[in-house]
């Protein structure tokens, strides 16, 4: 059996310990280094954990006080979150296409989506590919002030060419410890970002609106009295979760390299095999979190099936969200109006792909794929 996932966390080891210790099992001291961590790592300003990717858009956008009207581009063709969030907060969803080659947002036709109401724009490091956050930067410059938000569930690595690092050219970006990713904690989420003052309503709002966290109440003994502001809820990281992170953040260059490799030996063993193709790679210095491929679509549902019976578990990473029957009636969407999207979402399926994955086990599935298509 091969799994499809694996996590990276060592079982004889006592994460929890320090947490455990501390007075504060909640956020604290132990949150609080770890977002030291991501911010020097990423060299933006200000970092804050929250328990999912999901609820830290949430913020984001409450931050930023999306209304009713307000326009969000999303790629027509990720995971349905990033369309969520913004219907959650009660903002309008716009979709573009996605590049043919890349499979990330194309910007051009983004560029084409703009309008007086767009307030946000979201590009996807989907399966850790790089997204060109600086080419989209240099489109919008010269328009009103439009907020780019990184979505970097998929990737906890990127370097453009001139060695900016990801989240550089956005506003802000936000990442995912989701069991599946490649750093987890179970449940959780970070967003880094310059923006002083956002960034502190956000802190705000993740913790039911109130002004101070509760280790931040008692300062050299004094009592430091909190406020509501604003209308919030619960979204901040306990220091137990946190406390799972610490490592990861600091050994990542370690993971993402013996996940290229994993990624390498994929592409060697598949390199003779006609039947697939595989997304570009946008840049070089980019992550490495899925292993997507491409087939004709008449026979991706048949292969999906081989594969479970060969106990190769494989899943859809992801279905275009314009052909979700919610977004697809609540926005009127006919079909082959995101035909690139629609495409692709009909062609690919994810392998496995984690840091305990052997060669073996590769030249296994590429062997069992190579019989499929030569039956």
């Amino acid at each position: 059996m091969i799994h499809f996932y694996k996590h990276n966390l060592k079982k004889n080891k006592n994460y929890l310990k320090k947490a455990l210790n501390s007075l504060y099992l909640t956020s604290g001291p132990i949150s609080e280094n770890v977002e030291r961590l991501i911010s020097e790592r990423f060299n933006k300003k200000y970092c804050y954990l929250t328990n999912s990717w999901t609820n830290g858009l949430i913020s984001i956008l409450m931050s930023i006080n999306l209304k009713k009207d307000d326009e969000v581009i999303v790629p027509a063709c990720t995971f349905v979150a990033c369309a969520n969030v913004v219907e959650m907060v009660g903002g309008k969803v716009v979709f573009a296409d996605i590049d043919e080659k890349t499979k990330l947002l194309d910007v051009e036709d983004c560029i084409k989506k703009i309008t007086k109401k767009t307030k946000v724009i979201m590009p996807v490091h989907l399966y850790g590919n790089l997204f060109d956050s600086r080419k989209l930067k240099k489109k919008i410059a010269t328009k009103k002030k439009i907020f780019i938000i990184e979505d970097c569930a998929h990737t906890f690595y990127g370097l453009y060419p001139n060695y900016k690092p990801l989240g550089y050219y956005s506003d802000f970006a936000v990442f995912s410890f989701y069991a599946t990713k490649n750093i987890t904690c179970g449940e959780g989420g970070a967003i880094i970002s310059n923006h002083k003052n956002l960034m502190e309503k956000i802190k705000s709002i993740s913790n039911n609106g109130m002004t101070k966290p509760a280790f931040k109440r008692f300062v050299k003994k004094k009592y430091v009295p909190w406020d509501v502001k604003q209308v919030g809820f619960k979204a901040n990281l306990s220091d137990v979760n946190a406390s799972l992170l610490e490592e990861q953040v600091i050994n990542y260059s370690k993971l993402r390299n013996n996940r290229k490799k994993i990624f390498d030996q994929y592409i060697k063993a598949f390199k003779n095999i006609n039947d697939i193709f595989f997304p570009k790679s946008s840049f070089v210095n980019r992550d490495f979190h899925l292993f997507p491929i491409g087939v004709n679509e008449k026979y991706r549902d048949k292969l999906i099936e081989y594969l479970l019976k060969k106990n190769i578990f494989v899943t859809v990473n992801y279905k275009s969200i314009t052909q979700l029957n919610y977004y697809k009636n609540k926005y009127k969407i006919k079909k082959n109006t995101f035909p690139k999207s629609e495409k692709w979402s009909k062609q690919t399926l994810s392998l496995p792909f984690h840091q305990k994955l052997e060669k073996k086990d590769i030249n296994f599935i590429s062997k069992v794929i190579t019989g499929f298509f030569n039956k």
